[in-house]
């Protein structure tokens, strides 16, 4: 027997909102900048005839001779507008290129537009104008070359030239005056476990980067060569989008994984950044069908007028998700009309004879194989009709989504479980098994069993290589995206700790401490090929560019919800909080704590484990009430001094 007693503190007075902030050994791990004008941290690269001097500020002086060129590391991903003071007799002295990853740079950027010589976006000239030259003058970028993701910077002189007093201005999470600022944590402080902290923050901090302005979106068709990023792609801003970088769009698929993080990290921040984003789908939502956009209007999807199944599943959950984290009543009720028109969208489409909805439109994360009673589609169907009917004011109409639901259940079983290999098939005619239907399954609770639930765990892992799952829809393909949803199913679905964490330390571990001359070791990438390479999509859309693949894509922070939702086990399961569910499956790990903000109030845990014992401390807003759910491997339970056995939930109201 692994324990004995389970001791619940109830309201234990873990630190405050008010208190987290500045002085906390999870600081450490933020990679938030402390300014919103960060200058480089450290001389990356000199080529040619240069030399950097480094004065006692931090500040880089290079002195440049024609031909050679600088390059000049910020230490993080960042995004925005670089400026600088320039000494030159020439009006066009130098070009700035950029890029994400150490493996891009060079005399030119990384790519925002796919070219399978990665050369689309070259460099940006530096025209000073007419003028003086006896003397240095201040250059920014201009507005519509707003670079949206980069870690590094690269001057190539033209001309003899000075450049020094380098900053980036940030253009991410503009309502946010201190970056650092977010409300959310998470820690555990055993050193041989900091990979998680790292990973946590990593996930934070893409997301933050997501938070951007509704005019800094991609034109499209792409300038070329070169980038414009001053189209319009929200109705508001600041906007949670797909990437820093590329696409800099509204992804409603990609909410499912960012918007929890945005909200939980970044408190009414992230909140602000989601609601903005949904805003934007309800005003292109069609009147008619009641069908949301598969994406936002600064893309190519959106102005060739491409639908798609799941993204509209996807976004009447991250609906359900923001009225969860925001406790906005009024919110609901205004867009309740929108609401139940995506709803119906879906149980008009139900067929008749199977309950399940055929994928008419094959737009999704990218994947093959779709059509048919896709498994992905219904897994997603049945998560929005059960999700949204706990907010609907109608009780004859929640019944009868939750009926559809249930025969959605059924007959995904029925139709889709293959005994043979313990795995859901594609669709009925498919000897196909993927990761995401799967993975949503598990996670989402279409299974019947926990013979089934174990049995779906268990052949997830048998798509892992040493870097992660490669899933089957895509080939030669490792998608952080679906492997988070595989990595909250293993949590929340299969209740396999040991599983999630070893996923976690595997592809995780490898995108934030694996790859240094890959990655940018803050910010999360959008895929990766099955060797663990840049090359992700190659054949699928992204002409084998590996410099067009994102660096900072928040659909690759699921740890981010994993580690707080799964592991310590915390979560809100109605309206602001006002109920909650505290189950820990810590594994291996022995203490770990973590907390988030809703609009209702603050609500932090933390959970330690020292020989027999487990010891719990809860803090939650007044007028919530709650479950804690005991491991079955405790026989006795302590509640604020007062013992109890054979108990394997408590009840808990303040």
């Amino acid at each position: 027997m692994k324990g004995v007693k389970f001791i619940i503190a109830a309201i234990a007075g873990l630190p405050t909102i008010a208190a987290q902030h500045g002085s906390n050994p999870w600081d450490q791990y933020n990679f938030s900048p402390s300014t919103r004008h960060p200058a480089p941290v450290a001389v990356h690269a000199v080529v040619g005839d240069a030399s950097v001097r480094t004065c006692g500020n931090g500040n880089h002086v290079l002195n440049m001779r024609a031909g050679s060129r600088v390059s000049l590391d910020f230490g993080v991903e960042v995004g925005g507008l670089v400026s600088f003071n320039v000494a030159s007799v020439d009006d066009s002295p130098l070009s700035l290129a950029f890029s994400e990853s150490p493996l891009f740079v060079r005399e030119i950027s990384d790519d925002t537009g796919a070219s399978p010589f990665m050369d689309w976006d070259q460099a940006m000239n530096v025209s000073l104008g007419a003028g003086d030259r006896d003397g240095a003058v201040f250059y920014r970028m201009p507005e519509e070359r707003f670079r949206g993701g980069f870690r590094f910077v690269t001057f190539n002189a033209l001309q003899d030239v000075t450049v020094f007093n380098v900053t980036c201005e940030i253009g991410f999470a503009t309502n946010m005056a201190d970056l650092r600022a977010g409300t959310g944590y998470f820690y555990t402080p055993d050193q041989d476990d900091e990979l998680l902290n790292r990973v946590w923050w990593a996930g934070a901090y893409t997301a933050q980067t997501n938070m951007i302005p509704a005019n800094t979106g991609r034109w499209l068709p792409q300038v070329r060569p070169g980038w414009a990023y001053n189209n319009t792609l929200a109705i508001a801003g600041p906007v949670l989008v797909d990437g820093a970088k590329r696409d800099r769009a509204i992804w409603p698929g990609d909410m499912g994984i960012c918007g929890p993080v945005a909200m939980q990290a970044f408190g009414s921040y992230g909140r602000e950044a989601v609601l903005n984003a949904l805003e934007t789908l309800f005003y292109y939502q069609n009147a008619t069908t009641g069908l949301l956009p598969f994406a936002g209007p600064a893309t190519g999807s959106f102005r060739n007028g491409a639908r798609s199944n799941t993204y509209h599943a996807w976004a009447l959950i991250a609906m359900y998700d923001y009225a969860i984290y925001s406790d906005d009543a009024a919110w609901v009720d205004r867009h309740w009309a929108n609401i139940t028109r995506g709803v119906m969208n879906i149980v008009d489409r139900l067929d008749a004879e199977t309950g399940l909805q055929v994928q008419e439109f094959s737009n999704d994360w990218a994947r093959g194989n779709t059509g048919g009673f896709n498994s992905a589609l219904n897994a997603l169907n049945y998560h929005a009709l059960v999700s949204l009917a706990t907010l609907s004011p109608d009780a004859a109409q929640a019944d009868g989504w939750r009926v559809a639901a249930a025969r959605i259940k059924s007959q995904f079983n029925a139709l889709l479980w293959d005994e043979d290999s313990g795995l859901y098939r594609d669709n009925p005619e498919s000897d196909l098994h993927p990761q995401d239907g799967n993975s949503i399954a598990l996670w989402y609770n279409l299974t019947t069993s926990a013979a089934q639930r174990a049995a779906i765990s268990t052949g997830l892992e048998r798509n892992w290589n040493d870097i992660g799952p490669v899933t089957p829809e895509l080939n030669d393909t490792i998608s952080p995206f679906i492997s988070s949803i595989e990595l909250l199913a293993h949590l929340h679905g299969a209740q396999n700790p040991s599983r999630a964490l070893k996923l976690l330390r595997r592809l995780w571990g490898y995108m934030v401490d694996g790859r240094p001359d890959l990655m940018t070791g803050s910010t999360l990438v959008e895929g990766m090929a099955s060797n663990g390479s840049l090359y992700y999509r190659s054949e699928a859309g992204y002409r084998y560019d590996a410099s067009y693949t994102s660096h900072a894509h928040c659909w690759s922070a699921g740890p981010s919800i994993a580690l707080i939702s799964g592991v310590l086990g915390l979560r809100v399961t109605e309206m602001g909080g006002r109920a909650w569910e505290l189950a820990p499956q810590l594994g291996d790990l022995r203490t770990v704590q973590a907390g988030f903000e809703t609009a209702l109030g603050w609500f932090g845990a933390k959970v330690e484990v020292e020989g027999a014992r487990m010891t719990v401390s809860l803090d939650v807003p007044a007028g919530t009430r709650g479950t804690i759910m005991v491991p079955e491997e405790y026989v006795v339970v302590e509640v604020n001094g007062e013992e109890y056995t054979n108990v394997h939930s408590i009840q808990m109201g303040w």
